[in-house]
């Protein structure tokens, strides 16, 4: 059996193991479900093939110099290789000992905090790549903002295919989550400003250190901290610890209940240690990297003034930070999922849809969704249109970069005033 296969694979033109070993580094960096990781029937046979051809895939995932460094979460590495090799046992294949080393090594490591804080690293066009701290679990906390959902990818792909509409521009983002969308952004076009906001203070916390860690003209770090801030990662740790049952219903399921991103709840323990004494409705950011200001809602970045955080909830509007935002062009992604915050939605969208104070000229919204209630989206629409606003669906980006579920449809809505 292997043989035969080991023939067809050296006889197929198509065949390109770089290819191959590319796509697959993608998808794990990532941590798409192992599951859903794409095994064409001749990359299964390439691994038949050869013990090299073995060893290449081990340097393409668990030993990518990237995962070394921001490594996906223990319990997904673990479950990757024992999925290789279930795969490679199916075709009598000749494993080589690196293989079950390196399996062995990672069920022998303990999983920090239940492993709820993970990497995710996202390759882009023309080299480079993202890597954010993410939360394993889609929905945790009260917040969906602790992952990168797939309208934030997809929205992503479309600044990247439509770069003239945003160069030059003061950008604004609504509910940034872990800055997928901004960093990019930042990264490939000529903005005047981008403004990244969300009002859940452990999501706006990770946003600090994602944008801290890959908007510094250098290989993305992430730094050690001060004392505070792993007080803070302990704390964020312990509030999304879940259990192993939970984690490989996540990877095999994704299914998740979906809560509101606008309510800025947490509920401390009273004997927690490492609780930290601040104003909730504070902006915790680093002063060794942001400058606050005396409002303590909006951040500057020291080493890029062009990049800004603000703490904007959408339901208790803050006059002065309104006033303070001025953007030509505002992104959102996956905002429209809850019909109970559209109205609120809806009514910033307004305050910022005025003509500039400067140039007159009104600002445009680009706003993606994922279609996961028609009745939801639906009603957001009709919201739209009673407040005076216009919208029309954009063209989707015919560039596929990120590896996410396009089953389900995902729509980008140009949004104005009449």
């Amino acid at each position: 059996m292997a043989a035969s296969m080991k023939k067809d694979v050296s006889a197929s033109n198509s065949f390109h193991p770089e290819e191959l070993l590319r796509n697959l580094s993608a998808q794990f960096l990532e941590m798409v479900p192992v599951r859903k990781i794409k095994w064409e029937e001749e990359q299964a046979s390439a691994l038949v093939t050869s013990q090299e051809i073995q060893r290449n895939v081990l340097r393409a995932t668990v030993q990518h110099p990237i995962c070394l460094i921001y490594p996906p979460s223990l319990s997904y590495r673990r479950y990757f290789m024992k999925t290789l090799i279930h795969k490679l046992e199916e075709y009598q294949a000749d494993i080589c000992d690196e293989i079950y080393e390196v399996y062995t090594d990672l069920l022998q490591q303990s999983e920090e905090e239940d492993d709820t804080l993970c990497y995710k690293t996202y390759s882009l066009p023309d080299g480079g790549e993202v890597s954010l701290q993410e939360s394993v679990n889609l929905v945790c906390q009260g917040t969906t903002g602790l992952s990168t959902w797939q309208a934030a990818q997809h929205l992503t792909e479309f600044v990247l295919e439509n770069k003239e509409r945003f160069e030059n521009r003061n950008i604004l983002e609504l509910g940034s989550g872990l800055g997928l969308t901004g960093i990019v952004t930042c990264i490939k076009c000529h903005v005047n400003s981008y403004t990244f906001s969300d009002c859940h203070p452990q999501v706006l916390y990770l946003l600090a250190k994602n944008i801290e860690a890959n908007l510094t003209q250098q290989i993305p770090r992430f730094q050690e901290g001060s004392d505070r801030d792993k007080k803070i990662i302990r704390k964020i740790r312990r509030q999304l610890s879940i259990n192993a049952e939970s984690y490989a219903e996540l990877v095999g399921n994704e299914e998740s209940m979906i809560m509101s991103p606008t309510q800025s709840q947490t509920l401390p323990d009273q004997n927690d240690e490492d609780e930290i004494q601040s104003d909730p409705n504070d902006l915790e950011l680093n002063n060794k990297y942001w400058i606050l200001d005396k409002n303590g809602l909006h951040g500057t970045y020291k080493k890029d003034d062009k990049v800004r955080i603000a703490k904007l909830d959408w339901e208790n509007v803050d006059n002065d930070l309104m006033l303070k935002l001025k953007p030509d062009v505002i992104l959102a992604a996956d905002v429209i999922y809850d019909s109970t915050i559209n109205p609120s939605l809806v009514a910033v969208l307004q305050m910022l849809l005025k003509p500039h104070p400067d140039t007159g000229q009104i600002p445009i919204v680009y706003l993606a969704s994922t279609v996961r209630n028609e009745d939801t989206r639906d009603s957001f629409l009709i919201l739209l249109g009673s407040e005076g606003l216009v919208y029309t669906i954009v063209e989707p980006p015919k560039l596929s970069l990120f590896y996410y579920d396009r089953s389900v449809p995902i729509e980008i809505l140009q949004i104005s005033t009449q």
